[in-house]
């Protein structure tokens, strides 16, 4: 019995593996109109999300700090366009 637990979660562990693969493949083919596009659409679902929450009486989100890393990352972006 455990053998065979074993084996479904590895068959499982692959087939989410092949789909991850999958998904960054498509991601790294679109051109950066596209990718602006997805972007946006994430922001504007997270803000309905919230807007939604917010009527329905929940609290808001605590939303963790983010990472030095992109935050470094933002600025070096921020810089490269300004020159």
């Amino acid at each position: 019995m455990a053998d065979e637990a074993k084996v479904v979660m590895n068959k499982q562990a692959a087939a989410h593996r092949t789909a991850e693969s999958e998904d960054i493949a498509r991601l790294r083919g679109l051109n950066m109109s596209e990718r602006g596009r997805l972007i946006e659409s994430a922001c504007e679902s997270a803000a309905a999300i919230d807007r939604s929450r917010l009527a329905a009486g929940m609290a808001e989100i605590e939303r963790d700090p983010w990472p030095e890393s992109t935050l470094e990352f933002f600025r070096k972006q921020a810089a490269r366009v300004r020159s």
